[in-house]
């Protein structure tokens, strides 16, 4: 199939966008072999002329249903990206993207933006509402993700809106478990201070100090919060 628009969107070529949009008005809502319309590759690569003038030309569409094969929207690829104004202009849209919309991985523009470490995202998100209770396919919560990655910032700001702190993933792990297998100890205390429980044990007894990376991990955290 001849897809000028993506290609145009792709070698950020707004000439060629707006004579193919103008040839073929439906241009930016064909897909193709991943199931995506153009936006999602104008915004993948933060071409913000391109997202204009696709985003002018789509006004009565319903960014919800513009999922591609694996369930990410041009929202999902945003937040992943980390590009606030690109995000700002998507949620501006008449019909707002649905920000606790999971992907085929069960995976939120929440846990994208934590993954890849975007605060100021994150910071837009929890302020427009995005919730911080849902789970992915592997039943891991954006602070899973945080803690695991060591993001005291993002750590806190998700504890402060009120994530879960005690809730085990797929693998019967908190937060906090995550925190002290990847040498993050000072986020560990973090998640401490904010009520998360030291004692809680794997159904084989294991605390999550037991998973510390190393010993100097595991004393400092249990130093820390004696």
């Amino acid at each position: 199939m001849d897809l000028p628009l993506h290609e145009a969107c792709m070698t950020n070529n707004l000439r060629k966008a707006q004579e193919a949009v103008s040839v073929s008005p439906q241009e930016p809502y064909k897909r193709d072999a991943d199931g995506r319309v153009p936006l999602h590759w104008a915004v993948s690569f933060q071409y913000g002329e391109i997202v204009s003038f696709l985003l002018s030309m789509m006004q009565d569409m319903d960014i919800n249903e513009l999922k591609d094969e694996s369930g990410w929207t041009p929202f999902h690829i945003a937040c992943a990206v980390g590009n606030l104004d690109i995000v700002k202009q998507l949620y501006a849209l008449h019909t707002k993207p649905d920000l606790n919309m999971p992907t085929n991985q069960g995976i939120t523009a929440l846990h994208l933006a934590v993954s890849k470490k975007h605060a100021r995202i994150c910071e837009f998100l929890l302020n427009n509402g995005a919730s911080v209770r849902v789970k992915d396919k592997r039943s891991q919560l954006p602070l899973h993700r945080a803690a695991a990655i060591g993001s005291m910032g993002m750590v806190d700001m998700l504890c402060r809106a009120g994530s879960p702190l005690n809730r085990n993933d797929g693998e019967g792990w908190t937060p906090l478990f995550h925190a002290l297998a990847e040498g993050n100890g000072d986020v560990a205390v973090l998640l401490v201070k904010h009520g998360a429980d030291p004692d809680l044990e794997t159904t084989d007894g294991s605390k999550a100090v037991d998973f510390a990376v190393n010993d100097q991990v595991k004393q400092y955290f249990l130093r820390n919060i004696s």
